[in-house]
């Protein structure tokens, strides 16, 4: 997969993730930061957002090789 693929990806699954923990949020009425956020959300941001530093990084370091 090249690498603007990626970022393309990881930018969807990030939306995608935020996307579905808010929905969550706004049914169950609970809090952005309650308990569950730390044990079933946070991990999932992190991985998101570092899939997406990873894309934008490579990204960049891709194009300065080839210029």
């Amino acid at each position: 997969m090249d690498r603007p693929s990626f970022l393309v990806i990881s930018f969807i699954g990030l939306i995608s993730m935020v996307a579905l923990h808010l929905a969550e949020v706004w049914l169950n009425g609970t809090t952005l930061t309650s308990m569950p956020f730390f044990t079933e959300w946070l991990p999932l941001y992190i991985a998101w957002t570092v899939m997406m530093l990873i894309g934008l990084f490579q990204r960049t370091s891709y194009s300065n090789h080839t210029h």
